[in-house]
């Protein structure tokens, strides 16, 4: 006999006769959303499931150990011997491995394309003695399985693309299986969300526990591509920070498990003033500013406005077409990364090809070198390794841990640049615990800048 809907508790375990045991993780009225064992997340009447019980381990095997609870006594800082393990970049000097992303861009402008291509270099490697145009700002070094899970793309628009990049058929040969390409709208016949509010708490769902523990199979993992996050996320990720701050802290438990990259696309807003710089790029993310602080990477993409893409295109010998042209750098970064702003042209196929080194360098305007400026204070700060403006800690006389454009500027000049990011509060002066004057240099919502930084070992005193 089952038991009245009123009875059933979230997180009791139940059976269902088709579906098999699971906890229940949703009530409303006399429909239950229960979490399979192996049928995943299902929503079903309250009178069709009965009480059940965990399964107890066999008499000849050992009960399922507890997690291991944290030990805090094994961190102390004199465990960390030597010389630290050197940076290792998934894109050369650009995006480190193993680390939580984002891919912001305006709608329509080539992100979830250049996410394939992306994911498709990881895949096959390196082809030939001729390096392909950089992506996201360098070159691919890292390779290895990739997986781009595509909400979007059905598996006819998969195809399109993959045929698109790969016209030589590689996808065929024996790497061909290191490259996994979900089309979801024709892989499930339903969508289901990984994040998801229930009874006013934000959880993750059988759906995301599920996902990962297929990734954990994978001994090769290099990249994980959700494309685009807002699909995948049942939660009020524009207007609730804490619903960034508990997605992006899933992600990057990803990451942090699997040594992998774990990216999400996201949209940028429309903006009535053009995109000049990259601080104007992360001020235009879609969302609370939790999703842009919740990862150690944001690469943003946009269009170029269309007088000036009309001279790149005549530089180029390319035929001006609109959103042909587009630039993108990186917006956000927790440690070290090179922030350029590059450019790029649409080819034939869709593809956005960076074309940067075809117009010639040049130094980057004001607005990009102060939000340059802010993007490493904010990393070196996060890192535990915080600059002052001058002295032996100065942005000057530590210029090598700036990004290659500010390394070229004259004291002054860098000096006015900080003075200008402090005005404007970009940036602000702290102090450290214990420290009454304030000169070590943070963003406003820095830990330094509330008054909970920790200086990391080596940083400058």
């Amino acid at each position: 006999m089952t038991a009245p809907a009123p009875d059933w508790a979230i997180g009791q375990y139940v059976s269902h006769q088709k579906f098999g045991v699971g906890s229940v993780v949703d009530r409303d009225g006399d429909k239950l959303t229960i979490a399979f064992e192996r049928a995943g997340e299902k929503r079903v009447m309250a009178s069709f499931v009965t009480a059940a019980e965990p399964q107890a381990a066999a008499n000849d095997n050992k009960p399922a150990e507890k997690p291991a609870d944290l030990n805090i006594f094994a961190w102390r800082a004199s465990r960390f011997v030597g010389e630290p393990e050197p940076t290792e970049y998934l894109v050369s000097g650009v995006v480190e491995s193993g680390i939580p992303g984002m891919i912001a861009a305006q709608g329509e402008v080539g992100k979830s394309f250049t996410l394939l291509e992306l994911s498709r270099r990881v895949a096959f490697g390196k082809v030939g003695t001729i390096p392909p145009p950089p992506i996201l700002g360098g070159q691919v070094v890292q390779e290895g399985t990739a997986l781009l899970l595509s909400g979007e793309d059905d598996v006819r628009a998969m195809h399109r693309r993959l045929a698109a990049i790969d016209p030589k058929g590689a996808r065929l040969a024996e790497k061909g299986d290191k490259l996994i390409a979900i089309p979801l709208p024709s892989a499930v016949k339903a969508i289901q969300p990984f994040w998801r509010v229930v009874r006013g708490e934000l959880v993750e769902t059988a759906a995301w526990r599920q996902f990962c523990d297929s990734l954990d199979k994978i001994s090769d993992l290099r990249l994980v591509t959700i494309d685009p996050l807002q699909l995948f996320a049942a939660v009020p990720l524009n207007e609730d920070p804490a619903a960034g701050q508990f997605v992006c802290g899933s992600i990057a438990s990803l990451a942090a498990h699997t040594g992998a990259n774990v990216f999400f696309a996201h949209h940028m807003a429309k903006r009535a003033k053009e995109i000049a710089t990259l601080a104007d790029a992360r001020d235009a993310i879609r969302g609370t500013s939790a999703l842009v602080d919740g990862v150690r990477l944001v690469y943003a993409l946009w269009y170029g406005e269309p007088d000036k893409a009309k001279k790149i295109c005549k530089t180029l010998g390319v035929t001006y077409e609109p959103n042909r042209v587009a630039h993108g750098g990186v917006a956000k970064a927790n440690g070290a990364a090179r922030r350029i702003l590059s450019t790029y042209a649409r080819a034939d196929n869709g593809l956005l090809i960076d074309r940067t080194a075809n117009l010639g360098a040049t130094l980057p305007e004001q607005g990009d070198l102060r939000a340059a400026l802010v993007i490493a204070v904010e990393g070196a700060a996060a890192d535990g390794k915080p600059f002052t403006k001058t002295g032996v800690g100065g942005l000057y006389e530590l210029r090598e841990r700036l990004p290659e454009e500010l390394q070229v500027l004259s004291k002054s000049r860098l000096g006015a640049l900080c003075e200008e990011a402090l005005q404007r509060g970009e940036i602000v002066r702290a102090n450290a615990k214990g420290e009454k004057v304030a000169k070590w240099l943070d963003v406003p919502t820095g830990m330094f800048a509330i008054g909970l930084g920790n200086f990391g070992v080596g940083a400058m005193r």
